[in-house]
């Protein structure tokens, strides 16, 4: 390549391929380039060298080679023990409204609590918002170990680019070897971003989180093809391991307001770019009847073999009796004899009440990912072989049409003498 008195290297112009288009001459940024007798004309001592009029030239008429600096490739199993180096503890995102934190926060910290320990290391909280001390405190209590905290109005409102760069600006910061993070509308989004932003794997909608023991890595378990397949999956190369979990799949652990921990503020660096104006709010739209099914101690669970709208007033009077509500699986919505609010399973709502009473539900993996979480399980169906016999406590073969009144009036009866 020829180089300039400056010790450049140039470009230089093949004037029996040049077609006289001036492409170059437009894109050259300092000017180096004039047409003359049809074809342009490189000045050598003007060339910066760029490459542009090289990149544009649509007949290949530029001559230009730039050297670059060869780019170091690090093996994986590098990558993984500068990762094994660099990264410590079990972080959870505190998803926080209105200074209140979102309860699928609290059952993460509780999961992360478990991970740690197996880890011999420390549970932190990443909590972004305006006015988030109580929540703060509050994730302490619940087994937080340090919160790390980014107070600014700017994030009073969720807005997925200053929230993003935010929580990415504590991970590099903190650098958690776990990250998890809620299956909310918002977590969605966050993790999403944050994962791009860190250039890691993520994991979503897990239903199962656990420990590998000879790597120490995080095992993340999610439905797949369907639901038809339970898949485990793990990032073994890139830290920090992320995860989203839908609400209500573990247990939300005891709250210890006596418990201590530290709490590290951090300052808002707001991106560069403009940020959206926020105009106005679409207001809630509810839609079904608007119940919250994931909040019932007690459910009574309709499934595709009691998909039958005269039996219905039954499964209420058995759904009141034990301080519950009537729920489904998806058969049951896609027959129209219940609104998708009511739906427990993959594609439904994630629920784990004190009692979770199954009324001709087979267990299909799909539903059965959906209520895991359930303390105890009874089933009633008329097949002896149906799946969800398979986690029930209690499993009772028969046609519910006569094992329901039956249960509802032996319920009757315990009530009156107690």
């Amino acid at each position: 390549m020829p180089k300039n008195s400056k010790g450049i290297e140039v470009a230089k112009i093949l004037p029996e391929k040049c077609i006289g288009c001036q492409i170059c001459v437009a894109e050259c940024p300092v000017g180096a380039i004039e047409m003359s007798n049809g074809a342009a004309v490189i000045d050598p001592e003007v060339c910066i060298g760029c490459g542009k009029c090289f990149e544009v030239c649509p007949v290949e008429a530029v001559k230009f080679e730039k050297k670059r600096s060869p780019k170091k490739i690090r093996k994986p199993e590098e990558v993984a023990q500068y990762a094994r180096d660099n990264y410590r503890g079990v972080a959870v995102f505190i998803e926080s409204f209105n200074g209140q934190g979102a309860t699928v926060s609290w059952e993460l910290i509780g999961k992360a609590r478990q991970l740690a320990e197996k880890l011999n290391t420390r549970v932190i909280g990443f909590l972004l918002g305006y006015e988030v001390n109580d929540s703060a405190r509050e994730a302490i209590a619940y087994g937080c170990d340090e919160v790390h905290v980014i107070d600014d109005p700017l994030l009073r409102t969720y807005i997925s680019k200053p929230y993003g760069k935010a929580l990415t600006d504590l991970c590099k910061k903190v650098k958690p070897e776990i990250f998890l993070i809620g299956a909310t509308p918002l977590g969605r989004d966050l993790a999403g971003i944050v994962a791009t932003n860190l250039e890691t794997g993520l994991t979503a909608d897990c239903t199962g989180l656990d420990i590998e023991e000879e790597k120490n890595l995080l095992l993340m378990t999610r439905p797949t093809f369907g639901g038809n397949i339970m898949a485990t999956i793990f990032c073994e190369h890139h830290r920090p391991q992320m995860s989203t979990v839908r609400p209500r799949v573990f247990k939300t652990p005891e709250k210890n307001p006596a418990r201590n921990g530290n709490i590290y503020c951090h300052v808002l660096e707001p991106p560069h770019d403009k940020l959206p104006e926020l105009i106005d709010f679409i207001k809630d739209v509810v839609s079904g009847d608007g119940v919250d099914i994931s909040r019932f101690p007690a459910l009574v669970v309709a499934g595709k073999g009691a998909c039958d709208l005269e039996t219905m007033p039954l499964l209420e009077e058995l759904a009141n009796l034990v301080g519950g509500i009537v729920a489904c699986s998806r058969p049951v919505v896609e027959a129209g004899l219940m609104p998708y609010d009511r739906q427990v399973g993959q594609t439904g709502k994630t629920v784990a009440p004190k009692l979770y009473l199954g009324i001709g539900v087979s267990g299909a993996v799909q539903h059965l990912v959906g209520m895991q979480g359930s303390e105890k399980i009874i089933a009633v169906n008329a097949d002896p072989k149906a799946p969800i016999f398979n986690v029930a406590d209690v499993g009772i073969i028969g046609d519910y049409k006569k094992v329901v009144p039956v249960l509802i009036e032996e319920l009757k009866k315990r009530k009156l003498r107690n």
